[in-house]
């Protein structure tokens, strides 16, 4: 029996890849409207970049955003959204929730801008906006800042999506997104392909790790467009939206919080990995509330089969037992021929120089190597973080 992993999947149809960052228009041209919250909905998409881009340029952007903050409270105070949350088809709830956690991002990333203090900024987010945030992630459990799956996973971006920015630079951010969500949707075709070379009896092995490899440079092509065609002063109007809580210990959205990646590198490399990046797996741990919650759990229990509570750290990371190598396809290729094993290495190969290109794209984009994300320890670095799941040291960009 081949497992299946319970995931947010990207929108459909795909979105080409050589369409992001194109630069051949300054405006979105929405397919159709989601708007499972009604006018709260509609304000998030049509209304809130005209509103951040008025309090940006306010001579007086303190009272600016108390008053946008006003505005939303008072809307969520005329209508029974905790009703509609709780009553919502799951088709649709996935973009409520994203919905609201862009508003209360917005809040405090506004509040922020705007020199705040900590209790102005809570009051600014809203006892409204807070409560029903707080119902959403009841539903679904969920980091208690805008997340990952938030951003990217459940984000409508190909048909009318969510975004902070106006004009060129919303068009970016889109962008910036969607290309995200394809790089998701190249590796959920290729962690498929593992699991049935792993779990089903019988399965071609050959015809299973070609898809994989194949998959993988498909994402590794996207992670390209990313490297050659995002515009830096673009992307810097943007990436201020999806940094760490300004007020709250918590990081922001990122493609580190991928658990599809995490997926396709355990299958693939899951033992070498322990033993020579740990720090991947203890991250995991320590971090795991940030990850799409249905995926990472399921990782977990590939990890620690025996345990009733699969966010527990495993006792082999603690050296107290062995990795657990039948989570990983090691034991079925230990079964195959030479030419099995080559075509293993070569998804092993594309793997890595998918990392690679993704800590490239990471460092040119964002900081200089070795330079910390503010407020975090230097360990959480862009740097960092990404090397940790390279089996060979990482070369300087």
């Amino acid at each position: 029996m081949v497992t299946k992993l319970s995931l947010s999947r990207p929108e459909q149809p795909p979105y080409g890849a050589q369409r992001i960052f194109s630069h051949l228009t300054d405006s979105i041209a929405r397919r159709g409207r989601i708007r499972p919250l009604g006018l709260l909905s509609n304000f998030v998409t049509d209304q809130l970049p005209y509103c951040i881009a008025e309090i940006k340029a306010s001579e007086r952007p303190d009272e600016a955003v108390k008053a946008l903050g006003c505005s939303i409270n008072a809307m969520i105070a005329e209508t029974d959204y905790e009703a509609q949350l709780l009553n919502l088809p799951q088709s649709e709830f996935g973009f409520a929730k994203t919905d609201i956690q862009y508003l209360v991002n917005c809040a405090y990333q506004m509040s922020a801008f705007a020199g705040l203090h900590p209790v102005d900024a809570a009051t600014t987010v809203g006892e409204p906006l807070s409560h029903i945030a707080r119902v959403s992630r009841q539903r679904q459990p969920s980091i208690d800042v805008l997340s990952y799956e938030d951003m990217i996973l459940t984000n409508p971006l190909q048909s009318d999506p969510r975004v902070y920015c106006l004009g060129s630079a919303g068009v970016e951010e889109r962008d910036f997104c969607l290309g995200h969500q394809l790089i998701e949707s190249e590796l959920q075709s290729a962690m498929d392909a593992l699991l049935e070379l792993r779990d089903a009896v019988g399965a071609d092995a050959r015809q299973c790790l070609a898809v994989c490899v194949e998959r993988l440079e498909s994402a590794i092509c996207v992670l390209a467009r990313f490297y050659e065609r995002m515009a830096p002063d673009l992307f810097g109007q943007f990436r201020v939206f999806y940094g760490k809580n300004p007020y709250k210990d918590r990081l922001g959205p990122s493609g580190r919080f991928s658990a599809r990646i995490v997926a396709v590198s355990v299958l693939l490399i899951g033992e070498e990995l322990f033993h020579q990046k740990p720090q991947f797996y203890i991250d995991l741990y320590r971090l795991s509330e940030y990850y799409p919650q249905g995926c990472i759990q399921e990782v977990f229990r590939w990890l620690s089969p025996d345990k009733g509570s699969a966010g527990l750290q495993p006792s082999w990371l603690e050296g107290k037992a062995d990795f657990p190598k039948v989570a990983t396809v090691s034991p079925v290729i230990e079964r195959h021929d030479s030419e099995i094993r080559k075509l293993h290495a070569s998804c092993v190969c594309a793997l890595d120089r998918f990392t690679r290109m993704h800590r490239s794209t990471a460092l040119k984009y964002t900081v200089d190597p070795g330079r910390p994300i503010v407020g975090v320890e230097a360990s959480e670095s862009v740097e960092a973080v990404l090397s940790q799941r390279l089996l060979t040291a990482a070369r300087q960009s």
